[in-house]
């Protein structure tokens, strides 16, 4: 629940990163009523100064993919191990016949984990909507996708938008992925999600290629788990030899798609999620756990996509941190910028859901919603950014909580 925020009050650091290009020093962030007034080195005589210190204050994180129903799972769910198809098999058998008290518990645990690693914002895939409750009880501003799957299970709500006591809570429309929702149904979900953005896991695996193409080990054993599970496969025509080219057919896709994982995707496709206007996440150690690769993420900033970040579920990821997300990609790909990585983990995610009037940056009237990264004294401005995706410590990261009124 959120308590009346304050009045004025002045955040100093040694940066202040108020989002892409902006990189200061020895600034103080105003902030009044719980929103942003400014950055600047003289603050109002009547504002209330906090000084951090050493160290980075960056806007808040935004987890744009997640699945905060499935931390029940944790622990019991397969491990990944590079194998898609299998993983998938494991989960169904292990998700039914919990305890819905339990079930709820482990959810709640994992809402106060990612905001205490500095996570204001999450997208959020449900079929049960039970992480609400506990992400308003935490201060976790969410899109909540209910996520429809096959040719009629698991209907979504019509999207909704609304401010509950300074915490936004978004009810969106997610299709779970071009091989398990017939044609007609994704083209009615997307009409469905109206402004509001509408989610799709996309090209996750060689089996989904496979399958989509008819052809491959990989998309038979795909096939079978799809049969076993009850589904008509007449009920699945494709338009397109590849799950996007499937979508851009239907014309699912345009600037309130949210793609996820595109693991599978080729430079040439990427060029097309730019020109329509999507945005495409990913999850790093999701993505490397269940099919050992990641999208190709140069290839990505080079045609423009906007990007975010995930983290997967708790089946797949072993926390919901956006922290250790950032550092894999930096492992993985030591030439992609490092503002490029805070920036999918911020502003790109609040793009990607629609909210970046709110979210993902510390410009004037946004949230005043921040992380404060400690970092070593005495850095130069060149090293900065790459100190703060190196894998914190416990007790480095700040969740700096001061929840606005719309």
């Amino acid at each position: 629940m959120s308590a009346r925020p304050p009045g004025i009050i002045a955040y100093r650091a040694a940066w202040t990163w108020s989002g892409p290009g902006d990189l200061r020093a020895g600034q103080w962030l105003v902030v009044e009523q719980g929103r942003v007034r400014e950055l600047t080195d003289r603050p109002p005589a009547e504002a209330r100064r906090i000084d951090l210190g050493d160290g980075l204050l960056l806007p808040g994180l935004v987890n744009a993919h997640t699945h905060l129903e499935l931390s029940f799972l944790h622990g019991l769910a397969p491990e990944p191990a590079r194998d898609f198809v299998g993983w998938l098999e494991g989960l169904v058998r292990v998700r039914p016949g919990h305890d819905h008290l339990d079930a709820t518990e482990a959810t709640r645990r994992a809402v106060r984990q990612a905001r205490e690693a500095g996570t204001v914002l999450a997208g959020d895939i449900t079929n049960t909507f039970r992480a609400q409750e506990p992400a308003w009880e935490e201060g976790l501003h969410t899109v909540s996708f209910g996520e429809a799957i096959g040719p009629k299970r698991a209907q979504p709500p019509e999207p909704s938008l609304a401010w509950r006591e300074g915490v936004l809570q978004v009810s969106a429309v997610a299709a779970h992925a071009p091989y398990s929702v017939p044609d007609w149904r994704l083209q009615a979900l997307k009409r469905q999600a109206g402004r509001l953005p509408f989610c799709i896991h996309l090209a996750e695996s060689q089996a989904e290629v496979e399958f989509v193409a008819g052809q491959g080990e990989q998309g038979q054993r795909l096939r079978q788990f799809l049969l076993d599970r009850g589904m008509n496969l007449d009920d699945l025509v494709f338009h397109g030899p590849r799950p996007l080219a499937h979508l851009l057919a239907l014309g699912v896709v345009d600037s309130r798609s949210l793609l996820v994982h595109g693991v599978q995707l080729t430079p040439g496709e990427l060029g097309q999620v730019a020109a329509a206007g999507a945005s495409l996440c990913v999850c790093p150690r999701s993505n490397l756990g269940l099919t050992g690769a990641i999208a190709p993420l140069e290839a990505a900033l080079a045609a423009g996509v906007n990007l975010c970040l995930g983290t997967d579920s708790l089946t797949s990821a072993p926390d919901l941190s956006l922290w250790p997300e950032m550092a894999t990609l930096r492992r993985l790909f030591p030439d992609l910028p490092p503002e490029s990585v805070l920036t999918m983990a911020t502003l790109g995610g609040a793009q990607a859901l629609g909210l970046a009037a709110h979210f993902g940056s510390l410009w004037p009237g946004r949230l005043a919603q921040a992380v404060f990264r400690a970092l070593p004294g005495g850095l130069a401005r060149e090293a900065v950014f790459d100190q703060a995706l190196e894998l914190p410590e416990p007790g480095q990261v700040q969740a700096l909580d001061l929840r606005g009124q719309a």
